[in-house]
C-alpha cells in the first residue's frame, strides 16, 4: 500500500492580517461611543426614549466585524494537500484540484494589482504590501463562477484580469516550491495509475 504523502505548510493569507490593522481601531470606536450614546440617551429631550436602545446597533456591528476581523487573520491560509489545493478562509473552505492549475508563478503584488487604478485610500491601506511577491496560480477555469467567489474572498485573493488566485504569504518561495512537489508528485501518481489501467 503506498504511503500517503502528508499535507504541506500553511501559509497565512496576509491581505487578512491587513484587515485587522484596518478595522481593529475603527470598530472598537464606534463600540465605545455608541455605548457612551446608549448610557446617556435618556437624558437628551430629543431622542424619542423607545429608540434609545437603537444607539447600541452600531455598538453590534462593530463587536461582530472585530471578531470576524481578529479571526480571519488567524484562520485563513493556503495549504497544498497531495490531490489539491486547499484555500481556507472564514467562513468558505475552497478545494482546487491540482488538474485546474496551468501555472504557479511569482509576480510583484503592484505588477497584478495597478496602484493607481485604486482609491486614495485603498492605496494608502496596502502601502506596505505593494513591493511584496506574490504566488500567482492561473486556472483553467474557476472552480465556480467568479461572481460566487467575490461573495466569500478578499477581491486581492482572486487575479483581476485571469482565472487564477494570488496568495500574498510570509514565504512566497517556500510556497512556489510546495506548489511544485505537490503537482509535480501528483502528475505522477496520476500518470502510473493511467499505465495500470492500460496494462490490466
Amino acid at each position: 500500500m503506498a504511503k500517503k504523502q502528508p499535507n504541506g505548510d500553511r501559509f497565512r493569507l496576509l491581505i487578512y492580517e491587513r484587515m485587522w490593522q484596518r478595522w481593529a481601531g475603527p470598530c472598537v470606536l464606534i463600540t465605545l461611543a455608541s455605548i457612551v450614546m446608549w448610557w446617556f440617551a435618556p437624558r437628551i429631550a430629543i431622542i424619542y426614549q423607545p429608540w434609545g436602545n437603537l444607539t447600541l446597533v452600531p455598538a453590534f456591528v462593530s463587536i461582530f466585524l472585530l471578531i470576524y476581523v481578529y479571526l480571519a487573520r488567524r484562520l485563513t491560509w493556503v495549504q497544498c494537500r497531495a490531490n489539491h489545493l486547499r484555500i481556507q478562509t472564514l467562513f468558505y473552505p475552497l478545494v482546487v484540484s491540482y488538474s485546474r492549475v496551468k501555472t504557479v508563478r511569482p509576480n510583484p503584488f503592484h505588477k497584478v494589482f495597478d496602484p493607481h487604478g485604486e482609491k486614495g485610500a485603498r492605496r494608502r491601506w496596502l502601502l506596505p504590501y505593494w513591493p511584496k511577491t506574490v504566488i500567482v496560480v492561473e486556472l483553467a477555469k474557476y472552480p465556480m463562477s467568479r461572481a460566487w467567489l467575490r461573495l466569500w474572498f478578499s477581491p486581492y485573493l482572486l487575479c483581476p484580469d485571469i482565472d487564477g488566485f494570488v496568495f500574498l504569504v510570509e514565504d512566497w518561495m517556500a510556497l512556489s516550491r510546495q506548489l511544485d512537489e505537490f503537482r509535480i508528485n501528483w502528475d505522477m501518481r496520476r500518470a502510473e495509475r493511467r499505465k495500470q489501467r492500460s496494462s490490466g
